[in-house]
C-alpha cells in the first residue's frame, strides 16, 4: 500500500467517524425531545412549568418569521461584542505591561485582587446608575467582566514562557522588542485564546444580566418580560437563540485560533 493509499484511507476513516459522530448526536437529541414532548403529552409533567419542544418550536418560528426576535438580538450582540472587544483590548494591555515590568505588577497586586474579588452582578446597578440604561452600561458591564480573565491568561502566558528559550533568542543578537514580537506574544496568544474562549460565554452573561437590571431592549428584556408573565415557552425560546449565538461565536473563535495559531504542530493525527 502507498503512502497515498494510507492518506486516502485515513481521509476516509476521518469522514465516517464525522458521520457517526453526527448521526450519534442527532439520534440523542431525537429521543430526549421525544420523551419530553411524550411525558408532556401523558400529563407526566406539567407544561406550564417546563413547556414542550412543540410549543417552543412554534415560539421560535413566530419570533423569526416575525422578525420580532431580530432587533433585540442586534442589540445583545453589539453589547457583548463591544464590551468583549474592550476588555479583551484593556487585559491584553494591561497583562503585558504587567509581565514587563513586574515592580509595577507587584504594587498593584493588591488592587488587582481586590477588583477581582468583587462580584461582577453586583456592581451592575452601578453601571445603571452611571450610564444610563442604554447600551453603554451593559458594554462597560461585559467589559469589567471579560477583563481580569484575559488579564490573568496574558500575564500568565507571558510569565510561562520557557527562559532558556528567551535567553536563547537573546544570545543570538535579537533585541527585547523581537524577543517579545518573535516569542513571548505568538506563545501568550495560545493562552488569550484559551481564555476567550471562556470570555464568549461572560460576554453574553453580562450583557444579559445587564439587561435584567435595566433595558429597554435586548435578548435579557425579552426574558424579564416572559419572567414577570410566567411564559416558560418564551423563556427556553430565549434561552435556545442565546445557547445557539454562543455556539456560532465560539465556532468562528475556533477557525480565527486556528488561522492565527497555525504555526503550531498538529496533534490530531
Amino acid at each position: 500500500m502507498t503512502d497515498a493509499d494510507v492518506l486516502a484511507e485515513a481521509a476516509r476513516a476521518r469522514r465516517l467517524n464525522a458521520v457517526r459522530r453526527f448521526a450519534d448526536r442527532v439520534v440523542f437529541y431525537a429521543v430526549v425531545l421525544g420523551v419530553w414532548e411524550a411525558a408532556v403529552d401523558l400529563g407526566w409533567i406539567r407544561p406550564f412549568f417546563f413547556s414542550s419542544p412543540s410549543r417552543i418550536g412554534g415560539d421560535l418560528y413566530r419570533l423569526v418569521a416575525t422578525g420580532a426576535i431580530f432587533p433585540h438580538l442586534a442589540i445583545t450582540v453589539y453589547e457583548a461584542f463591544a464590551g468583549l472587544a474592550l476588555g479583551v483590548l484593556f487585559g491584553i494591555g494591561s497583562g503585558f505591561i504587567a509581565a514587563l515590568w513586574t515592580r509595577l505588577a507587584d504594587a498593584l497586586d493588591p488592587v488587582i485582587a481586590l477588583l477581582n474579588s468583587m462580584p461582577r452582578v453586583a456592581i451592575a446597578p452601578m453601571f445603571i446608575v452611571w450610564f444610563g440604561f442604554g447600551p453603554w452600561s451593559k458594554i462597560t458591564l461585559v467589559a469589567v467582566v471579560v477583563y481580569f480573565t484575559v488579564f490573568f491568561s496574558t500575564l500568565g502566558g507571558m510569565r510561562s514562557v520557557d527562559p532558556v528559550l528567551l535567553q536563547s533568542v537573546r544570545v543570538m543578537g535579537a533585541s527585547r522588542f523581537e524577543v517579545l514580537r518573535i516569542v513571548s506574544m505568538p506563545f501568550t496568544m495560545a493562552w488569550v485564546f484559551t481564555a476567550l474562549k471562556t470570555c464568549i460565554s461572560l460576554a453574553l452573561i453580562g450583557a444579559v444580566v445587564g439587561e435584567f437590571v435595566g433595558s429597554q431592549a435586548g435578548l435579557g428584556f425579552l426574558m424579564l418580560q416572559a419572567s414577570g408573565s410566567l411564559d416558560t415557552t418564551r423563556l427556553f425560546s430565549v434561552m435556545i437563540v442565546l445557547g445557539l449565538l454562543g455556539v456560532l461565536l465560539f465556532t468562528v473563535l475556533q477557525r480565527v485560533e486556528n488561522y492565527v495559531l497555525r504555526w503550531r504542530p498538529r496533534t490530531d493525527g
